[in-house]
């Protein structure tokens, strides 16, 4: 899209018309580099490719070969950082860092939610919304980018605290010069260029041109937002006859701050960079664990949320007549219940994944102590309350993301479990098979009907990998709270046979026995390990990230499963600390 095309659909008005006719749109650009930057790969539809669950190439979960060997094989003694794909940012990403980078002036927080709550959904590409061979710039996204740009810049050019210069003092153009230089390079993420400052004066002389100091700094600011520079993590890396090379000191201060922060980098980071003090294993280590101590890093729990599908309880509903007297806010409830959960583990090194899936306690407010039952709990704050029977994250809010109205989903919780706790690919149903379980027998619990359901010999194949393992949930109903009887009054039975793993097959009699076989189980681990690699790289494995692939799995190991320790770990892998070259003469 060019959006300059379309300027006559827009009513003249001052100053939105001025800025979108006569500003340089910017954008333009992105949707001309979508993918052209930032090295290879192409992209892949959800759920395929060698790396997808349950596949036979290097991301698929099943147990690889020993990481040690792989190692000390002749394929890792040199740098194998795999792709490296221009990524977009997410619009999480996108509102950290618009927010990080108009810190302290007024009103521009809210003028980006305002703004962000337009944007459209992101496409989900092997469960996670940040995949970025899908985070494409089409018309609909420029469009939004463009409005986004012209609300924020109309906000931010006439609040206190934007610009710390005085043009009166100092003289209008050489304000604007200083400001340019200083928000130019926090936006941009490295110092400006002098042809890129020449440009920006010369969109700020325009907007001021018959006008107000403001209006140019409007007219600065709503060209920088919209700049690719802005909406990419743009990466060039450092000049290299090779075909391996590593970023510069800036881009690897972008790859750490939005690692762990999901924005842009702080003063600090920047400071490093400038120093060059952000090339070396123990700098970069040093600036993570800095960083993971800082309240911005509860921003990567986005991973939680879209893994866990915590994401997801804004949109449940319950019938009121299955479900009554729920506590108001219940969906928000059980998210933060998560989010406290996650982050009481990743407080301490000691965290672990093991924890993380048979903790027999969770975090509980006032209401929600009042949902579940436990008493001697109040007020607004989570704290920590013993919960016999429960799994962890298991036994949460990822339980009910994809309940029913009426019911728990025996099926829909196996599925969870079976594609996103061990990486494995469950086939689409067929066109033509019977998906209501009501019209199988009224008279039959759920659990009979999808008993008889696996009798069809066209369904049997699936069923058989989601039914098993739903099954074990049944001691918990679809508002997450313990029970001994179905919605009906019949009694549940959560006993159940595991089949078609790795290492988790056998008889089960809870969620909670199924929680420590997952725990204890290399294929749920490698999993685990791939579900961090594909967020945080924003892809799927390739055959060149074996290398990676087994730097994490033996640092996970080494460091006991602790959650924390594996983001660390992630930023020491070959896919972090380095990139391919780019060929300027690739298509």
């Amino acid at each position: 899209m060019n959006p300059e095309q379309h300027t006559h659909r827009w009513p003249l008005k001052r100053p939105g018309s001025r800025l979108r006719h006569a500003a340089p749109l910017l954008l333009a650009l992105v949707a001309a580099c979508n993918g052209r930057i930032g090295g290879t790969g192409e992209p892949t539809e959800p759920g395929a490719g060698p790396g997808s669950a349950g596949g036979t190439g290097p991301g698929s979960a099943q147990v690889p070969e020993d990481p040690e060997d792989v190692l000390a094989s002749p394929f890792c003694q040199a740098p194998q950082p795999g792709p490296a794909p221009l990524r977009r940012l997410s619009n999480h990403e996108y509102s950290n860092t618009l927010k990080d980078l108009f810190a302290g002036v007024p009103g521009v927080a809210s003028t980006v939610d305002t703004a962000v709550a337009t944007f459209p959904h992101e496409p989900e590409s092997l469960g996670f919304r940040n995949n970025a061979s899908f985070l494409t710039v089409g018309s609909l996204v420029a469009q939004k980018y463009l409005d986004a740009a012209e609300q924020i810049a109309a906000v931010a050019a006439r609040a206190p605290g934007l610009v710390s210069c005085d043009p009166a003092a100092l003289g209008e153009l050489e304000c604007a010069r200083d400001f340019i230089r200083t928000f130019g390079g926090r936006a941009y993420r490295r110092p400006l260029t002098e042809a890129e400052i020449q440009r920006y004066e010369e969109r700020f002389t325009a907007g001021a041109d018959g006008h107000a100091f403001e209006d140019g700094i409007e007219w600065v600011v709503f060209s920088m937002l919209q700049s690719p520079n802005v909406l990419y993590r743009v990466e060039l890396g450092k000049p290299s006859a090779g075909d391996v090379t590593e970023p510069t000191p800036y881009e690897m201060a972008s790859r750490l701050s939005y690692l762990v922060w999901q924005s842009q980098p702080d003063e600090e980071l920047t400071r490093a960079a400038a120093a060059d003090e952000l090339g070396t294993p123990e700098q970069i280590e040093a600036q993570v664990r800095r960083m993971l101590a800082d309240p911005r890093a509860d921003r990567l729990f986005e991973y939680f949320d879209q893994w866990l599908d915590t994401d997801l309880l804004s949109g449940m509903t319950r019938d009121p007549a299955v479900y009554p007297d729920l506590v108001p806010g219940l969906p928000a409830l059980l998210q933060e219940e998560t989010r406290a959960f996650v982050k009481s583990l990743f407080s301490s090194p000691s965290g672990s994944f093991d924890e993380l899936l048979t903790a027999d306690y969770s975090f509980v407010n006032g209401p929600l102590a009042q949902h579940y039952g436990v008493s001697g709990v109040s007020g607004d704050a989570f704290v920590k309350v013993d919960m016999p029977g429960r799994a962890g994250v298991l036994t949460q809010g990822m339980l009910l993301a994809r309940d029913k109205a009426t019911r728990t989903s025996i099926v829909r919780r196996g599925l969870k479990v079976r594609t996103d706790l061990l990486c494995r690919l469950v086939p689409a149903p067929p066109n033509d098979v019977q998906l209501d379980l009501e019209g199988l027998g009224a008279e039959l619990s759920q659990r009979e009907r999808l008993e008889l359901h696996r009798t069809e010999p066209s369904c049997a194949g699936c069923h058989a990998l989601m039914d098993p393992i739903g099954v074990v949930f049944e001691s918990f109903d679809a508002v997450g709270r313990s029970r001994t009887v179905d919605e009906d009054g019949r009694p549940v039975d959560t006993s159940s046979d595991i089949t078609a793993t790795l290492d988790v097959n056998g008889p089960l009699a809870s969620a909670a026995e199924l929680g420590q076989r997952l725990a204890q189980s290399e294929e749920a681990r490698a999993c685990y390990v791939l579900q961090n690699f594909r967020f945080f790289f924003g892809r799927d494995t390739t055959d060149a990230d074996r290398c990676s692939m087994a730097a994490l799995s033996t640092a996970f190991k080494e460091s006991g499963y602790s959650l924390s320790e594996l983001v660390v770990a992630l930023a020491q892998t070959d896919a972090f600390r380095y990139r391919p070259v780019i060929n300027p003469e690739t298509p």
